[in-house]
């Protein structure tokens, strides 16, 4: 008999030892495995933000699509391919008609590897005077002195400054034949070699 009491006594105490336990492991805060285990890897994958835009909401890499979408009312598709310049420099489908900068229209042409953007290049309708100064301050203002800077002088007169820069390399080429009354003025923005 004193052996059953004892056999009942001690099933209590381990009842009533598992009950506690239960309850303090209910009542316990949950740690998660990184506060467990500080060597443990994360359970989520960071999303990495979106790089700055180049010009801009125009970022590298976007689709024609996404251009197309970040320039709402302003960039559209080109009935025709339209040259970057030069025989040989390129052509695209994708343009923002008319876009002014320091009261001068410039012509946007988005320029793409694959359907990739790699290239924006801006050149003035009708280059004033001033244009090419005007012009040089901002990429300035934004990213501190040119890196290069050459002129060429022959009948035309052709300075090119540029900002190299490790995500992009902007170019500014200003040409002109002062006695003919005649300017160019391009501005563009490449993405870095792959």
């Amino acid at each position: 008999m004193q052996k059953s009491r004892r056999l009942a006594l001690g099933s209590l105490v381990v009842l009533a030892v598992l009950v506690a336990c239960r309850a303090k492991e209910q009542a316990a805060p949950e740690v998660s495995k990184q506060e467990a285990s500080p060597s443990a890897a994360p359970t989520t994958i960071p999303t990495l933000p979106s790089p700055p835009p180049v010009w801009r909401a125009a970022r590298w890499s976007m689709t024609k699509a996404e251009v197309l979408a970040a320039f709402p009312g302003e960039a559209q598709r080109l009935e025709q391919p339209a040259d970057f310049g030069p025989k040989g420099a390129g052509s695209t489908d994708v343009a923002i008609p008319a876009y002014e900068i320091e009261g001068t229209k410039f012509r946007v042409l988005f320029g793409f590897d694959g359907d990739t953007l790699t290239r924006i290049h801006l050149s003035a309708a009708k280059a004033g005077d001033a244009t090419c100064g005007d012009l040089e301050k901002l990429p300035t203002q934004e990213h501190s002195a040119p890196s290069d800077r050459s002129t060429t002088q022959t009948n035309l007169r052709r300075e090119q400054i540029v900002w190299k820069r490790p995500d992009q390399t902007i170019t500014l080429v200003c040409s002109e034949v002062v006695s003919l009354g005649f300017r160019t003025v391009t501005l563009e923005y490449t993405a870095p070699k792959v």
